[in-house]
């Protein structure tokens, strides 16, 4: 079976696209996004099946250049909200915000990565901890441990 868009799904997908670009473009003071007319919201229908957000930045032998600037989740859905936080994704990252240098989003960054990292590795050993208790319980059934003595 062909899983190519079709051709309606293609316009329905521009459709919404063409709702949202103008915040894009032309700002959404509320959100303190200035907007940037260089912004295109577009539909990667590639192995990625994403959203992306993409800036022209013409070189000197590609003038039709763009470039990713943010790329949504595979399955995320372009909606009223969603373009919301998408727009308070590009104002963390625009520089030209006072108190946004590039240092400061970049130690952000950091800071954000390094609590992810630390939350996978506190579920991890949850998860091996829990697992090694019901391995020593079993085993200590199993080989007439009651009692567990640890010298000091």
């Amino acid at each position: 079976m062909d899983n190519a868009p079709q051709l309606d799904d293609i316009y329905s997908r521009q459709d919404i696209a063409d709702r949202y670009i103008d915040w894009l473009r032309h700002g959404k003071p509320e959100l303190g996004w200035k907007g940037d007319p260089r912004l295109v919201l577009a539909f990667n229908n590639g192995i990625e099946q994403r959203w992306e957000v993409l800036i022209h930045s013409p070189v000197r032998n590609l003038p039709d250049r763009h470039e990713i600037v943010m790329a949504a989740p595979a399955g995320f859905e372009l909606n009223e909200s969603g373009v919301i936080a998408l727009i308070q994704n590009l104002v963390l990252a625009d520089t030209t915000i006072a108190g946004n240098s590039h240092s400061d989003i970049m130690d952000r960054i950091d800071r954000e990565n390094a609590a992810i990292e630390k939350a996978k590795q506190e579920e991890a050993v949850g998860r091996t901890s829990e697992a090694l208790s019901k391995f020593y319980h079993e085993a200590g059934k199993t080989l007439g441990v009651t009692k567990t003595f640890f010298p000091t």
